[in-house]
């Protein structure tokens, strides 16, 4: 063999290990249209696209594991696995707990209270969402790890009876308050429109207007304390370079 195919054989090899050998960051997902669709069990989208920009521009390839909102939530309460998310609302408890990347990574659209038509007279009596979460007599139905603004959450966390935590994705909320579990339910706009989208029957849930639900949401990407600094670096450095704007954290 000559040398300069020696040579060139050598230089490719020694590339592919070196491609294997890249370090890799393991990205949670959850069916979440528009933004993430799971696709023969595969997450395709905007964000997907945009993490693995960002990830290959830092140096690392994309291990996407599915989960669930909550199961992602409670890993990344943990702080033991190495994980990032796909973008969560950062809050002062959560920044204790998790460490998001300062930077704006989306502005998810505010929520609206959902509920039948033969409620609407009831819910729309109260004016407003916290006075409703209040109402022991109206079955709420929420996410385990939503976030609802402070004076919901506040109701919430005392854990009462009238408000569910059970459904895992928001359009098990919409189809619960169809199934007659719940008087209501409180999901981001983006969410209903897709659900009308897919699942007509969500068509005949109705919304109030100027209900005092949460406005937009800005979303940031969120790691568990077990991802390494350096890795977090690299990848705030690579999300500048991506042109995603520097974000304060609340305190």
């Amino acid at each position: 063999m000559k040398p300069l195919i020696i040579y060139s054989l050598i230089v490719f090899l020694t590339t592919a290990v070196a491609a294997d050998d890249r370090p890799a960051i393991t990205i949670t997902y959850y069916h979440y249209p528009p933004d993430i669709r799971v696709v023969n069990g595969k997450p395709t989208g905007k964000y997907i696209d945009q993490l693995t920009a960002v990830a290959d521009t830092a140096g690392y390839d994309v291990r996407w594991m599915a989960s669930t909102i909550d199961e992602e939530a409670d890993m990344l309460n943990e702080g033991r696995r190495a994980i990032c998310t796909t973008g969560r609302m950062p809050t002062p408890e959560r920044v204790k707990k998790w460490a998001f990347l300062p930077y704006l990574f989306d502005l998810v659209p505010g929520d609206i209270v959902l509920t039948l038509p033969k409620y609407r007279d009831r819910l729309k009596a109260h004016g407003n969402i916290v006075s409703l979460a209040q109402d022991s007599s109206m079955i709420g139905t929420l996410l385990e790890s939503g976030i609802y603004g402070e004076e919901v959450d506040s109701i919430v966390r005392a854990n009462p009876s009238w408000i569910l935590r059970t459904g895992k994705t928001d359009f098990q909320l919409m189809n619960m308050v169809l199934a007659g579990r719940a008087h209501y339910t409180i999901v981001p706009l983006d969410q209903w429109d897709e659900a009308r989208r897919v699942m007509p029957q969500t068509n005949t849930l109705v919304t109030l207007p100027n209900y005092g639900t949460h406005p937009d949401y800005p979303i940031a990407i969120a790691c568990s304390k077990g991802v390494p600094s350096a890795t977090l670096k690299a990848l705030g450095e690579a999300m500048a370079e991506h042109g995603f704007k520097p974000y304060d954290l609340p305190h």
